[in-house]
């Protein structure tokens, strides 16, 4: 990855490329392709890196999947998406699109269907069928609720289509293993909850109150890093969290952040699943000192650590779009009859402040609202912020 990074003469010099990153987001660059960072690269050695056994990582004992092979190429692939309410979700999308051009991954991809049910669960359920009708042998799903989809996956799957779903997978709850609900492919959220507390934890010494910005409610994912950070944070008698909704989105948590603020004058460090930089700029926004961060992976919460990296101890830890790249790859192994666990576990991608590298998990003159872990190698997914900014939503 050496090649993707940019080299740093001093701290000055990272403080001001941040500087100018954000104010290039500020100006609504979004993730539009309107400037050429001297950083980025026009194509990616993604195809060649790819791994199965060390992208295929069961989770715990899961067992192995493997169904009769449907083909080799040319695939009907569907990928049905709950929520296009934050950033996340939309380059979620754009890393869908731009891996499935990628030259060695093309060829597998006859056809790629892109959907969105707005957090709603019947219009998901019915774009689905849609997808189904329209020829889709495998469909990718990010589920709006666990259980809500459970019958429709359960009939395809019966019909020998192939089903993936990752972030927030589709389960029973609880979850009964008997019942063939397909691949999952994920990181271990419960583990992200707590591993963002237990750094609270030890920077704040056990004391104090946490300001928790949660994430969609409702969804296993926000479900199970709480349970995390709970696990935590229940054991510490001299801690106390309050908690806001988020919705993973930095708008919404420099809102939510901002009013818990007015009121909470005693806030000693900040919890947060999305929207990391949002919550910051409450902070400063503020006049208040800033305290310890647990969140994100956020660009710009990222370029804030190496500007403020004095004065606010932090911890990003990134829930990357890539899985639903991740979860492609898994679908094309299963049309071809390659065996894939039932539960796939993508390790953390995460990073203290000492630990960021330009061009490699923070971009200096990327947008803010950009996430920096775009690279899994093991499974392929090394896609740049070129591939992933020139697509379309």
């Amino acid at each position: 990855m050496d090649r993707f990074m940019r080299q740093a003469a001093d701290r000055r010099t990272l403080i001001l490329r941040s500087l100018l990153g954000a104010g290039a987001a500020g100006l609504g660059l979004g993730l539009s392709g309107r400037f050429s960072p001297s950083w980025a690269q026009d194509a990616s050695p993604v195809a060649t890196t790819f791994d199965a056994a060390a992208c295929y990582q069961p989770v715990g004992d899961a067992p192995i999947v493997q169904y009769e092979a449907v083909g080799t190429d040319g695939f009907n692939i569907g990928v049905s998406n709950s929520y296009i309410g934050n950033v996340w979700r939309t380059q979620m999308i754009k890393m869908a699109k731009a891996y499935s051009e990628l030259p060695e991954i093309k060829p597998l991809i006859g056809t790629l269907q892109v959907n969105t049910a707005d957090r709603d669960d019947a219009a998901q359920i019915a774009q689905l069928e849609n997808m189904i009708s329209n020829g889709a042998q495998a469909i990718v799903i990010i589920a709006n609720t666990p259980t809500a989809l459970v019958p429709v996956v359960q009939q395809a799957r019966a019909d020998g289509i192939v089903v993936v779903s990752f972030d927030s997978i589709v389960q029973t709850n609880p979850p009964d293993p008997s019942l063939d609900l397909g691949v999952t492919v994920n990181e271990d959220q419960v583990e992200m909850g707590r591993r963002w507390a237990q750094f609270l934890v030890d920077e704040l010494g056990g004391e104090g109150q946490i300001l928790m910005i949660n994430g969609v409610s409702g969804t296993g994912v926000d479900t199970e890093r709480r349970q995390g950070a709970y696990a935590v944070f229940d054991a510490q008698p001299n801690m106390s969290y309050l908690e806001v909704v988020g919705n993973w989105d930095p708008g919404t948590a420099q809102t939510v952040t901002a009013t818990a603020l007015s009121a909470n004058p005693e806030i000693a460090g900040v919890w947060c699943q999305g929207g990391t930089d949002g919550a910051v700029r409450a902070f400063l926004d503020a006049g208040r000192p800033l305290v310890p961060f647990a969140g994100e992976a956020e660009n710009g919460f990222r370029k804030q650590m190496i500007e403020f990296a004095d004065q606010m101890p932090a911890l990003s830890i990134g829930q990357s779009p890539g899985l639903v790249a991740v979860s492609i790859r898994a679908a094309i192994s299963l049309l071809q009859g390659e065996p894939v666990p039932s539960a796939v576990s993508v390790p953390l991608p995460s990073a203290t402040t000492a630990e960021l590298k330009p061009g490699v998990n923070v971009f200096p003159d990327a947008p803010d609202n950009f996430f920096t872990p775009i690279q899994i190698a093991e499974c392929g997914v090394n896609l740049t912020f070129e591939e992933v900014d020139r697509q379309q939503v």
